[in-house]
Parts: structure tokens; sequence; C-alpha cells
């Protein structure tokens, strides 16, 4: 009720908007219900404006709300997502490892395949050249007796002959043919046949036949271990790819599931902040709406008090009361009675308050002054109409403007992030390829210096080799001359003693040291042997020794040559990836640098609506309440003065 009365006095100077000769007969309670109508249109029109401002509240509310839920169902959805990619990626990772393991076993048997082959192939080609040697030896041994028949030896010494031709039908007589075979036997057996050309064609034909045969199969078997080895290295070479690409998938995947591990951390700490974010909206929210739903109640039962306030001093009982106790002096005189002049300038006086803030009204009030009624309440309906409109389309800018602002928003932090991440990505990719560069360099140097190994091993084996030859032909020089000299002592001390004459000399008696003589020479001779056998020995296995290490040499180049290449591969992805990644960074600038300037012009649109929104609707509804008022005067209304 105090609430009430301070309304009340403060409402009556505010309504007093015209005086004239009339107000002294305006009857005092009437002047009650006009203030009551203003307290409820000022009620009324507080909650419309306090409706408004909760309606924004509640927006706020939905749109925190809603962002913050579906960051929270979108990332729970994402991390299920991410935590089974990091599962697949695990169970590829250790799958790929357990492939490269078997790869590189199944590679060291091929290769161990290949030693065996070539071991094979050196004892064939032994057989061959020990096979070559003998076909090479008969056809010698048949020319050289095809000699001897031109000539006259054979007539002079036909035994040698056929000693000769019976070595060698004892050395080769199962690679004869066998009509080569029977003309041989019957010359052997009977050397007097005079079939002699006859058979020494026949050894000719199969002895050179033989050969071809055996170089072709030589030829054959050469051809065979090349396409096998060659096969072999290439089935070897596949395998490494196989092994450096499934290093390589491994080595992605392992990547991937480190980013998706962090992923989800980074998910897991979003979600954590928009459920604290969550937590606190909701507590506002509640709390505003509980003080809202308690402020209505109060404005409700404020309202209900003026409006039976009103009902009771404008029933038609109280009205015949006040008719007969209120005096007739203080009565308000009728709208019939008002005069045109006065209403006229009772709506040109509002108009022209009004007209200050808005000169459209200010041109109504002149014509209200001197145009028709109807036509300037005409007038004032078109200006309210447009007032309205005006104030709808306000509204949709506001929230037009709000929407493109919030989503600009987004939209410029969304590629913020994005932009970061392709930054640290492009700093990855730089280490990347330092790391590849300096690990080139490293694998290059260490070839270079394994090259360098291979020459000095070689020059080293030449020098040994050198020594060996020196040594070895010193013992044999050595052990000649010492068989010579064994030889001449021999040859003297095992002949019979001379028969010397009785009177002169004596017998005549050999030295009794040659014997020691004799077992040191042989001793010296065999010491020499030895020393022969171990030098062979020696350069035999430091021969093996440079073959294993030319090997295990070349291998460890082929080895560190392959991983080069897989570097300089890894290092041109990189390279690539380098490029697409500081390409789409620099999209994402752009793209960026387009929201900035989209958000620029946003704000040079929408602040000054945004921050005048209030003001302007209220001014825009003081207006339309100003043109209603001058309607009603036009109409004949009158409002009490003080």
């Amino acid at each position: 009720m105090q609430a009430m009365l301070v309304l009340l006095a403060l409402a009556a100077p505010a309504l007093a908007l015209h005086f004239d000769t009339e107000d002294a007969k305006v009857r005092p309670v009437t002047k009650v219900v006009n203030l009551l109508q203003g307290m409820k249109q000022q009620l009324e029109k507080e909650a419309e404006e306090e409706a408004e401002l909760m309606e924004k509240h509640n927006c706020w509310c939905k749109e925190n709300a809603d962002t913050t839920s579906t960051t929270v169902e979108e990332g729970t959805a994402k991390i299920k997502e991410l935590e089974s990619k990091v599962s697949s990626l695990s169970a590829l990772s250790s799958r790929l490892k357990v492939e490269v393991k078997n790869t590189q076993a199944d590679i060291q048997k091929a290769e161990e395949g290949m030693d065996e082959a070539m071991a094979l192939r050196k004892q064939e080609v032994a057989k061959f050249q020990e096979a070559e040697k003998d076909e090479l030896n008969n056809l010698n041994a048949v020319h050289s007796a095809q000699q001897t028949i031109e000539g006259s030896s054979f007539l002079q010494k036909p035994t040698a002959l056929s000693q000769k031709l019976r070595d060698l039908y004892d050395r080769s007589g199962d690679k004869l043919s066998s009509e080569s075979s029977a003309k041989l036997t019957n010359f052997l057996q009977n050397p007097a046949t005079g079939e002699i050309a006859g058979v020494m064609q026949g050894l000719e034909s199969d002895f050179t036949a033989n050969l071809k045969h055996l170089r072709e199969e030589e030829a054959k078997h050469k051809s065979d271990y090349a396409t096998l080895m060659k096969a072999q290295r290439e089935e070897i070479d596949s395998m490494k790819i196989q092994v450096a690409s499934k290093n390589e998938q491994q080595a992605t995947a392992d990547e991937d599931r480190v980013q998706a591990k962090q992923d989800i951390k980074d998910l897991n700490e979003e979600i954590g902040d928009a459920a604290a974010l969550a937590k606190e909206v909701k507590e506002k929210c509640f709390g505003k709406e509980k003080a809202w739903e308690q402020r209505q109640k109060t404005r409700a039962a404020e309202t209900e008090a003026v409006v039976k306030a009103i009902e009771v001093l404008s029933n038609d009982d109280a009205k015949d009361v006040f008719s007969k106790t209120m005096n007739p002096s203080f009565l308000q005189l009728s709208e019939a009675a008002r005069s045109e002049d006065v209403r006229r300038a009772d709506a040109a006086a509002v108009l022209d308050e009004a007209g200050k803030k808005d000169s459209r009204l200010a041109t109504l009030a002149l014509e209200a002054k001197i145009d028709t009624f109807e036509r300037v309440k005409e007038k004032v309906d078109l200006m309210v109409a447009a007032l309205k409109k005006e104030q709808s389309d306000e509204v949709r800018k506001k929230e037009y403007c709000l929407e493109e602002l919030q989503e600009n928003r987004m939209d410029t932090e969304k590629k913020q992030r994005n932009s970061e991440n392709l930054a640290a990505k492009q700093e990855e990719l730089k280490m990347k390829m330092a790391d590849a560069t300096e690990k080139m360099k490293a694998l290059e140097t260490d070839i270079a210096e394994m090259k360098k190994q291979q020459k000095l091993a070689a020059q080293n084996r030449e020098k040994e080799n050198a020594e060996f030859q020196r040594v070895v032909q010193e013992q044999r020089q050595t052990q000649d001359l010492l068989k010579k000299a064994l030889t001449v002592l021999g040859e003297f001390y095992k002949k019979p003693a001379l028969i010397q004459d009785p009177k002169t000399f004596g017998d005549y008696k050999k030295s009794t040291s040659s014997n020691g003589v004799m077992l040191m020479l042989q001793q010296l001779i065999a010491d020499a042997k030895e020393m022969e056998t171990e030098s062979v020995y020696a350069e035999h296995e430091s021969q093996e020794d440079y073959e294993a290490f030319g090997k295990e040499l070349t291998a460890s180049i082929e080895s560190s040559s392959k991983a080069m290449t897989d570097k300089a591969e890894e290092k041109a992805k990189a390279e690539s990836s380098f490029i697409m990644t500081r390409e789409s960074g620099e999209g994402v600038k752009a793209e960026i640098e387009r929201l900035q300037d989209t958000g620029f012009q946003l704000h040079e649109t929408c602040d000054w609506s945004l921050q005048n929104f209030d003001a302007r609707q209220k001014a825009r509804s003081d207006e339309m309440e100003a043109l209603k008022q001058a309607k009603a005067y036009l109409s004949g209304a009158k409002l009490l003065q003080k």
C-alpha cells in the first residue's frame, strides 16, 4: 500500500499533460481513478520490460546449457571413437612388429639359402674345371698321338704309343662311345691291325663331343644359378621393402596412437571445463528463475490490488455515492462540452513534446493544428503501425546480430585452434626433416668409413698374400738346396768303400759324422716343409677371414645404403607433408582474417544497435504512447490535471 501511495504521488505530475480552465470542474475521484490507471499502465510496462530482460536471460541460459551439453556429448562420443582408434592402432602396431620380425627371419633364411647355393656353385664350378681339364688333357693326348703317328716314331716305337693309348683308355674309357671303345680295344690287343687312324679319329670326336657337352651343361648351370640368385635377390629386396614399409606403418601407427591419446586428454579437459560451466550456468539460472517467480507473484499481487481499487471506485454504486457526496464544483466537464480547439491544442502539445526526439511527431503536431481530426487520427494510426514495425525489425536485427556474432566468435576460435595445431604439426615435421637429414649424414659418413675400411682391407690382404708368396718361395728354395745337399752326401756315403792299397794308406774310412749331418739336413727339410704348411694354412685362414669381413662389410654398406634411401624417402614425405601443412595453415590464416573482417563488419553494423537497444525500444514505446494519448485527445478523451 505504501508503494501504491508513492506511485500515486510520483505519477500525478507526470499525468498533468495540460492545464486549462476546465480543471476546477474535474471530480477528485476521477483524478484518483486516472492515477490508478496510470499506475496500472506503469506496472504493465515494467512487467513487459522485465519479461523481455528475463527472456534474454533465458536465452543466455539455454544457449550456454545447449553449448555445454553439446560439448560434453560430442566430446564423450569423440573419446569413445578415439579409444577405439587407440585400441586398433595398438593392435596394428603389434601385428606389424610381429610381421617385421617374421619377414626379417625369412630374409635371413633366404640369405643363408643364397650362401648355400653359392657354396654348391663353387663346388660345381671346381668339378667342371676338373672335368674340363681332363677332357682337354685327353684331347692333347690324342693330338700328341696323332703327331706321333704322322711322324716316324710310331714305326720305331709302337709299344710306347700303345702304352699311351692304354693309359688313356684306363683313365677315360668310360667316356668313350661303344664304337670308339671297341676300336681302341681291338687296336690295343693287336697293334698290327693298322686301324690306328680310325681309332684316333673316334677318340678325338668323342672327347670333343664330351668337352662340348660339358661346357654346354656348365653354361646351363651358370644361367640357372644366375636366374636363381636374381630371383632370390629380388625376393630378399622385396622383403626388405616390406620391412621398411611396415616399419614406417608401425611408426605412423605409434604416432597416431600418441596423438589420439593426447586428443583424449584434451577432450577430457574440455569436457571438465564444459561441466564446470554447465554447473555455474545451472546455479545462476536456477537462482534467477526462483527470483523471477517471486517477482512475478509480487507484481501480480500489486497489479491485482490496483485493478480492484479501480473497480471499486468506478462501479455504478460508487458513482452514485460520489455524485451525492462530492462538491459539483470539482466535477470534470463531459467530453462533449470540450471545444474542438482545446482538443486540438491538447493533441498538438503531446505531439510537440514527443517531437523533440522524433521529427516525424513534430511534423504530425503541426498537422494536428490545421488538419481534420479524422485525417490526423489516420496518420497517427499509420505512425503507430510504423513504430511497431520498427520495434519488431529492431528486435529481429538484435537476434540476428547476437546469433551472427556468436557464430563468428565460435568459428574464429575453432579456426585459431586449427591454426595452432597446424603450426605444431609444422614444427614436428621440421624436427622430423632435421632428424632425417642428420641421420642421412651419419649414414653417409658410415658408408664412406666402411668403403675406406674395405679398401684398406684389400690393400692389407694384397700385402699379406705377397708376403706369403715370398715366404713359401723362400721355404721351397731352402728345401731344394737342402735336398740337393742331402742327395750329394747320400750319393757319396751310400757307395761301397773303396779298396785301397794296404801298403800305402790302408783302408779308407768315411767320415763318422755323415749320418748326423744327413739327419740334420733331413730335419731342416722337415722344418722347412712344416713352415711352408703353416704359411699355407695361415694364408688360407687370412683369405677366409678377408672374404668373411668383405662379405659382412658389403652387407653393412648395402644395409646402410638402404637405410639412407629409406631416410631420404622419409625426408621427402615429411617435406611434402610440411608443404601441405604450411599451405593449409596459410588457408586457415586467410579464413581467420576473413572471419575477423566479418566480425568487424558485424560490430560496425550491430554494436550501436545492441548498446542502444533498450533505450531505443523505450523511446519508441514512449512515442507510441504519446501518439495514443494524442489520438485520445482528438477522439474527445480528457486526462486529469493537477
